[in-house]
């Protein structure tokens, strides 16, 4: 049982049962009796408790109320048995030491370490990324320095990159990096799954000269001298800005507003969802189905919303605008075409 657990102990039954002895606590956690009087003194001399020995009734007591760990006990086992629920898989956190799971689990402690057995995180669209490869990034993002990638986009042509990572983004299960491009010269969005052979490039890193390059204009990735500091890096301003402009991290200008109807349980469950900062739920007055909603909103890329309206099928129709619709039509069409081949 960790100490931990040994604290709030003694503080719930005080709060709940007006005191505690100290044999109670060493034949609840089979500790010793000088064991249990160290954690009666760590609650009043580290925490500040007002404890104190009452002689009358043979137990320990506040002289005061006291309410300094009342919504910490349980609540903070729980919070840590969801983390570690959440290491263990290791596509959410994707650097994980030994060392961290040891000392969260001395954390949490006791019976409540049962908790995180029990509590599972199952999303199957979440990409994992390698494991060295995270590492590699996390080790540029604190040090804001440059990294040699390979990199396949969108068409499947391949290109070396050189780039400063500064944000990772896992959005709807897939991870991303924004990053500072030297071959653009610009913020740019790469898709980790993407990436290949990454590693550290020689020494390149961000530094205060980087603001020179700014007034120079941009520059040519091959004049980059390896090694030299010429990376003019975004404010925090900016990459914030950056991003909070997509539609999910998807960049572009807006295309359109987008309405689609839903029925049913694809209604009900868009009820309580946020797609977007900015987007309408409105009710839709339907006979044959009172659940029926129209959800509005930005868009920047159709691709994605298209992916997110047919995965609810015969329960979402897209209204508008006709474009958008067109295009929802056509994937249905070929769809069925697909599905009448003999």
């Amino acid at each position: 049982m960790s100490q931990t657990e040994r604290i709030f102990y003694i503080d719930r039954m005080i709060r709940e049962h007006g005191g505690v002895s100290a044999r109670q606590i060493y034949d609840k956690f089979e500790v010793s009796s000088r064991q249990a009087k160290r954690d009666i003194e760590y609650l009043r001399d580290r925490l500040d408790a007002p404890i104190v020995w009452s002689h009358r009734r043979l137990r320990y007591e506040y002289s005061e109320t006291w309410n300094g760990l009342r919504f910490a006990d349980e609540t903070s086992f729980f919070a840590f048995s969801f983390l570690r629920a959440i290491l263990d898989r290791y596509a959410y956190v994707p650097v994980v030491s030994e060392e961290t799971t040891k000392l969260l689990k001395e954390k949490i402690g006791g019976r409540y370490i049962s908790i995180s057995d029990k509590v599972r995180y199952e999303l199957p669209d979440m990409e994992t990324i390698d494991g060295e490869a995270a590492f590699t990034m996390c080790q540029a993002l604190l040090n804001k320095s440059a990294l040699d990638i390979s990199y396949i986009d969108a068409k499947g042509e391949s290109s070396q990159r050189r780039i400063i990572p500064l944000r990772l983004i896992n959005y709807a299960g897939k991870w991303y990096c924004i990053a500072f491009d030297s071959k653009s010269m610009e913020l740019r969005t790469f898709s980790i799954s993407r990436m290949d052979n990454v590693r550290a490039a020689g020494g390149l890193s961000a530094s205060a000269e980087s603001s020179r390059a700014l007034s120079k204009g941009k520059q040519s990735s091959e004049n980059l001298p390896k090694g030299a500091p010429n990376f003019p890096i975004p404010s925090d301003d900016v990459i914030e800005s950056y991003i909070s402009s997509s539609y999910g991290i998807f960049k572009g200008e807006v295309l359109g507003i987008a309405t689609l109807r839903f029925f049913g349980g694809a209604a009900r469950a868009i009820r309580i969802q946020q797609w977007h900062k900015d987007q309408i739920i409105d009710p839709v007055p339907d006979a044959t189905d009172p659940d029926a909603i129209d959800l509005s909103l930005p868009v920047h890329d159709w691709t994605e919303i298209l992916g997110r309206a047919l995965r609810c099928g015969a329960n979402c129709e897209v209204l508008g605008p006709p474009e958008f619709r067109r295009l929802w039509q056509e994937e249905i069409k070929k769809m069925a075409e697909r599905a009448n081949k003999k």
